[in-house]
């Protein structure tokens, strides 16, 4: 597909600060280092600046340094990492539409009490179950199951072999990564007196709301009763784990292998490194960053950075660290002294 970038500085407007060079055509995004005459590169700094490219897009800074060395045509902006987000979702055809396929795949099973918006794309094998609701322009890929009474925000994306349970909530631009389970049966159990497990029924659900991101191969729980809520902006990584009737604040990051356990409520802005486990009923404040795998067996009260397992401010974990080293030391010396005393002896 050819795009031109008198419709790029249109559409993108109030991102564009100013542009250099005569207009042009281009097909595609590319990293510099991959670029031809006809692609369209996000470039940061001057010294990456490739042999040819249809248009350039960069801050300021970089376009002064570079005008004398390119014909390309120049976009200037502000956040070149907020630009490349909005502008190569834009010209990324495979966000925006199956291409590949009709709109509906003739191997698609849609029960007939569903109900599609315009311009929704149904992949190969997909199935959209009974009083399913489905947004303008969704698109569900191969192989993803929507169980019944699943309701689906306009312009959201459901990847291949992703299934959502009954009554699944999702937003307007979401994204659900292939091999991902929303709202699958919450783990509980109740032993008996001889201690034999008896699963106790999940029937409630899990909403998430708009412009929610869900990475490869991660679960969501629905609740035991009421909903399981990952609130607007939440963007979690691959292989991350959410149990029944947690609640997810705005804009918050949770990356890969991240856990976290029932009914725990993590606050807005919270950042998850990699491993991070919250145990079940705790709460992480809003802003509260959680590294070096967190293990979070007591409240986050306050925002800041957070290490360690049980979860200390970083200042005490990384003091503690240190500690353990001079303790390690002295516990040499000790050894040493005691095998020269027993020498002596």
């Amino acid at each position: 597909m050819i795009f031109t970038t008198q419709e790029l500085v249109t559409e993108f407007a109030d991102v564009v600060l100013q542009t250099h060079g005569k207009h042009t055509q281009f097909d595609r995004s590319a990293s510099p280092d991959q670029a031809s005459a006809s692609c369209l590169i996000f470039l940061q700094s001057a010294e990456l600046l490739p042999p040819s490219a249809a248009v350039i897009i960069t801050s300021v800074e970089v376009a002064n340094k570079i005008l004398d060395h390119t014909d390309s045509f120049i976009v200037c902006v502000a956040d070149l990492r907020l630009a490349q987000s909005a502008i190569k979702r834009r010209y990324d055809p495979y966000l925006n539409a199956d291409l590949e396929w009709d709109a509906i795949h003739p191997s698609a099973v849609i029960h007939a009490s569903a109900r599609l918006g315009t311009g929704c794309r149904i992949g190969p094998n997909a199935v959209i179950g009974s009083d399913c609701i489905l947004g303008d322009r969704v698109i569900v890929r191969a192989t993803s199951v929507l169980e019944h009474q699943v309701v689906i925000g306009d312009d959201s994306v459901i990847h291949s072999g992703v299934n959502l349970g009954y009554g699944t909530h999702i937003g307007k631009r979401c994204v659900v990564q292939s091999g991902s389970v929303i709202a699958s049966e919450g783990f509980g159990f109740a032993p008996d007196a001889s201690g034999q497990y008896h699963p106790i029924p999940h029937t409630g659900v899990v909403v998430l709301e708009d412009d929610v991101h869900v990475g490869a191969n991660s679960c969501i729980d629905r609740g035991t009763f009421g909903e399981t809520r990952l609130r607007r902006g939440v963007k979690i990584d691959n292989l991350v784990h959410i149990a029944h009737n947690v609640e997810v604040g705005e804009n918050t990051v949770l990356t890969a292998q991240t856990a976290v356990a029932g009914s725990s409520k993590i606050g807005k802005q919270v950042i998850a490194s990699g491993q991070t486990g919250v145990l079940d009923h705790k709460n992480v404040a809003d802003g509260a960053i959680l590294l070096h795998r967190c293990g979070v067996t007591e409240d986050i009260p306050s925002a800041g950075m957070w290490a360690g397992t049980p979860a200390r401010p970083l200042k005490e974990y990384v003091r503690n660290l240190a500690l353990g080293k001079k303790v390690a030391r002295l516990e040499k010396t000790l050894k040493t002294l005691q095998a020269r005393l027993d020498d002596d002896s």
